[in-house]
Formats: C-alpha cells, structure tokens, sequence
C-alpha cells in the first residue's frame, strides 16, 4: 500500500462528509485541491508539510499536505475534447485528531513532549534522514517526478520544481519561548514567532544520508 494514504499512527480521523453507520463520527477530513487553487496561500517551494495544532492537555489536531501525481484521470479531463493528457498534479490535504502528542508519530517522524503543570512545557521533534525516511515519502514524490509536476502547477515554464521544501509547523497553546535543531544541515531552518514554530528542510537534504534532526521547542 503506498504510504501517502496511510493514517499516521495515533491519529483519529474525522469526518469531511456524512458519518458512516457504525463508525465514530471522529472520522477523517480530506480535500483533493487542483494545485493552482493554493498559489495563493503557499509558495511553490513550500506546498507539501505538516500542521500540528497542539492543545494544553497535549492532545490536538495533525494536517497533512502531500503531493501527489495520481494515475486516473480528473473530473475535468473527461469535460475536454481533442486533447491528450500527459501529467497530473494534486495536492493532498487530510486532517485529524489525537488524543496525546506523547508517541505521535508521522512515518518515522517521532514526537515527544512534556504538556503538564510545573516545568515549563517543551516539545521534541525527531525527524530521520535518508533515502529511506519514510515521512519524506508520505509527503512528496521524487525531485524528477517533482520537476514533471511543475509543469502543470506553472504552465509558464518559470517554476523549475514544486515540493522542493518540506514544512513542518506546530501551533502552541502558547507563546513560543524557543526553537533550534540539531545538528545542522544543508538549507535546514528554525523560526517561531508568537505561538507558531517552524522547521524547514529541503527535500533533497532530507534524503541524504546524515544524522537524525533533533527539534526542540518550548512555550509557556
């Protein structure tokens, strides 16, 4: 099974449409977006990631974005005459729910944190490198199948590569006190302003073989 449509472990779906009988109505939201739709909210380098909406009591809510070259063709495909369709683009957004941040997991990425009263709170992120990492492969295709892709999320030829970055952002119950990585790589970036957290990691850097990021964030 290809891991993009995997539910990341101690995820709880929810529901985008009606419930189903006899499943908990805490099912799964997911959007299939022509990527065209998002030039407006994100970057080209920075289309594919993930979102975690983290809560006092360490539960919260994990958003995916993965791009995807589906097979089969679109709805507007079959609208068209006379033309032969050569490449496919879509941006894959799921979200849902999870009951403690402590073990979240996302392929090989690790998360580990301290929610409770006293201490001041802090978050830990691992996030695996190599050819093998396997949430580098949830999130986004090759960089030759990434390149194919940016013909059709920039008709115009001016846009090279799509995905080249994957996002990583978390959102805090409140303000971010710090954030920093190690060790260091190529092009790889911390940032936090206000209750947000960011860690950026280009894709190619991401599948090279080297240690394993370690995040560290805290907030109070």
């Amino acid at each position: 099974m290809d891991g993009r449509n995997q539910v990341p472990r101690g995820i709880v779906p929810r529901a985008f449409h009606a419930p189903v009988r006899g499943h908990n109505p805490a099912m799964r939201k997911v959007l299939l977006l022509p990527l065209l739709a998002l030039m407006a909210a994100c970057s080209d380098a920075e289309l594919v990631g993930l979102h975690v909406n983290l809560r006092a009591d360490g539960s919260g809510v994990l958003t995916t974005r993965t791009l995807v070259e589906p097979k089969d063709a679109g709805p507007a495909e079959g609208k068209a005459q006379g033309v032969a369709w050569e490449h496919r683009a879509v941006l894959h957004l799921s979200q849902g729910s999870f009951a403690s941040v402590q073990g979240l997991q996302f392929g090989d990425i690790r998360f580990s944190g301290k929610t409770g009263d006293g201490d001041i709170p802090r978050l830990r992120v691992f996030v695996p490198r190599g050819p093998d990492a396997a949430w580098v492969k949830a999130l986004a295709p090759d960089q030759e199948t990434r390149r194919r892709m940016a013909k059709v999320y920039d008709p115009s030829g001016k846009t090279r590569e799509i995905g080249e970055n994957l996002l990583l952002e978390i959102q805090f119950p409140g303000p971010v006190i710090s954030s920093g990585v190690l060790p260091t790589g190529r092009g790889v970036e911390t940032a936090h302003e206000r209750n947000k957290a960011t860690l950026l990691v280009p894709a190619q850097t991401a599948v090279e073989k080297g240690e394993e990021l370690v995040w560290d964030i805290t907030w109070r």
